[in-house]
């Protein structure tokens, strides 16, 4: 299983995640860098935890703003891999994403958000055109509810959700559940994760939030995940770089 870090960007800075509450989302203090500046963070992850893939949340684009292409040139510019989350919700934002993507092959993931995608035939033509190696569905919830625009989807049990784009050729997909978030109380996805997987072994599957140490990375890649998303327990400092680096080289997988 392989650590991704995860970086909050907002007005430039990296934030730290709390709960999903963005609107109270503070400049990012981390033990391992000494600014909040995305370029300062990468580097740190990449130079002291030997992590160079990073989920990126670009949250003013996830609010409604447009992309930071900028940014995102900068970070792969310091050697960063990069899957994108900058909230996809037509069709139009897609084919500018795949653009970006095809320009910078270093994209190696592109984010179709549960939250941000206008509906599920919305996702449907994000399948038609985003390359099924590339597109990743994020399986966003909220203390364990779907977090979403359709109303089908908001009716439905994460479960089922998640089963239906899979059987629909979704192969990548992120579990992560925002109330977990930041918060140093475990990561709290485990009964879906091991369902997915049983159903699914070949589904590339992700989880994230709430992680604090590296039992709980044990315990994330036994239920199955190929990758776990993890940020506060990095920059607290509750997981220290060479437990990183020990655990990437005892569980190296490609995601």
């Amino acid at each position: 299983m392989r650590v991704v870090p995860a970086i909050d960007i907002q007005q430039g800075e990296v934030v730290r995640a709390v709960a999903g509450e963005r609107l109270a989302y503070l400049p990012l203090k981390s033990k391992l860098a000494k600014s909040a500046c995305p370029e300062d963070i990468g580097r740190a992850l990449i130079k002291k935890c030997g992590l160079s893939l990073i989920y990126l949340a670009d949250l003013d684009a996830i609010a409604g703003k447009d992309p930071d292409w900028d940014m995102y040139r900068r970070l792969i510019d310091n050697g960063h891999l990069l899957w994108i989350d900058a909230g996809l919700e037509t069709s139009e934002h897609c084919q500018q994403m795949l653009q970006f993507a095809k320009e910078y092959p270093q994209v190696q993931g592109v984010i179709a958000g549960m939250e941000s995608v206008a509906d599920r035939a919305t996702l449907t033509q994000f399948q038609e055109l985003i390359d099924p190696e590339l597109l990743i569905f994020s399986l966003d919830l909220k203390d364990g509810r779907p977090l979403a625009k359709d109303p089908g989807w908001k009716m439905q049990i994460a479960l089922e959700i998640a089963i239906d784009v899979v059987q629909q050729g979704v192969g990548r997909m992120i579990v992560i559940d925002l109330s977990n978030v930041g918060m140093h109380d475990g990561p709290g996805t485990r009964k879906i994760c091991t369902q997915l997987h049983a159903k699914f072994s070949d589904l590339a599957l992700y989880a994230g939030g709430g992680v604090r140490g590296i039992a709980d990375l044990d315990a994330m890649a036994s239920w199955g995940c190929a990758a776990a998303l993890i940020s506060s327990a990095l920059h607290d400092g509750w997981i220290k770089p060479t437990e990183i680096k020990d655990f990437q080289q005892k569980n190296s997988a490609d995601p």
